[in-house]
């Protein structure tokens, strides 16, 4: 270096520093960071909002898919494991350094492939975190994963369901037969319907046509349909949506599903990958996953009066007060 300036001179020495202060303003003498490479992966289309959501938070905390982030989304995988497994391992082999994972099998999928690597996971919209095993605990999640936990809204949206419909005694509750998830909260469902004097008819299906087709030929005594978060179902719960608006029945769900459904009782999707942008920024900034509190995601209630007309179902004022989306 200081052959590089021998014979300059101070005035000299000085000009160049202020050439390369200008670099600097411009750009040109600026350290290149590291790409941001974030991989996501997702096995059912109807979480798809929640990447939208994720780079809008992204955005928001000043990152630009460009620059300084980058974005690798190959579309849903489906729900067989092998599929969801091949994808993971694609991204690890584009160099990400962080996973984005949708639903509880994903996360667990990618818990397991990662499991002694230091590439971080952040879950999205995962149901009973601790109880599964997925994490240690909400305030210290342990190993390489955070995350962004689903309110379980399955017994608040029965709860909503009285408001709407007092009357219902029966109600038709189908559910993903491959799910494991879903055959874990009917139990408690069952118990905590009977307590409110609701007896819940519960179906495993494999598909919403089936589940749509039992709707079409339910028993006149079945008051309202319910429906669960289920993978396998929820792509298509518009097919289930229009048999019971034909069988003039209220379909109240405890996830986000289509637009059809008369009572949405659970938490945006794009609100939750946004949410989750703010996990994804703290490990950027060297916190570890591990020390990353899981939070729980904000509930909703969505109200369809369209849907309430076409089944001739009255809504009361009080209802529609307490819900933040109203779809008139």
């Amino acid at each position: 270096m200081a052959e590089l300036f021998k014979g300059i001179g101070r005035a000299g020495i000085l000009g160049a520093g202020v050439t390369c202060i200008l670099f600097l303003v411009l750009g040109g003498c600026r350290p290149q960071t590291k790409l941001f490479t974030i991989g996501m992966v997702n096995d059912v289309s109807v979480r798809e909002p929640a990447f939208d959501g994720f780079k809008a938070g992204m955005a928001k905390l000043g990152y630009v898919e460009g620059e300084n982030v980058k974005y690798i989304y190959n579309g849903a995988t489906g729900i067989e494991e092998k599929v969801i497994d091949a994808e993971i391992k694609k991204m690890l082999s584009q160099n990400i350094d962080l996973i984005l994972a949708l639903g509880n099998t994903v996360a667990f999928r990618a818990k397991e492939i990662l499991e002694g690597t230091n590439i971080p996971i952040v879950a999205v919209a995962v149901g009973a975190p601790v109880e599964s095993g997925l994490v240690d605990s909400l305030g210290h999640p342990g190993g390489n994963l955070t995350g962004l936990q689903i309110f379980d809204a399955n017994l608040k949206g029965l709860e909503w369901l009285k408001m709407v419909v007092p009357e219902a005694r029966k109600v038709y509750l189908p559910y993903d037969a491959a799910d494991s998830h879903s055959k874990i909260i009917m139990e408690d469902l069952v118990k905590s319907a009977f307590q409110m004097g609701i007896g819940l008819i519960i179906q495993a299906v494999h598909t919403a046509d089936e589940a749509a087709a039992a709707i079409d030929n339910l028993p006149e005594d079945i008051d309202a349909v319910y429906r669960t978060s289920a993978p396998g179902i929820d792509p298509e719960n518009y097919k289930i949506s229009q048999a019971a608006i034909r069988r003039c029945l209220p379909i109240v769900a405890a996830t986000s599903l289509d637009e059809d459904v008369l009572l949405t009782c659970g938490t945006s999707v794009y609100e939750m990958g946004r949410q989750t942008a703010r996990l994804a920024d703290q490990i950027r900034q060297g916190v570890k996953p591990a020390d990353v509190p899981v939070e729980m995601a904000e509930v909703y209630i969505t109200i369809n009066l369209k849907t309430a007309e076409k089944i001739g179902l009255h809504i009361p004022t009080s209802v529609l007060m307490s819900a933040k989306n109203v779809i008139r």
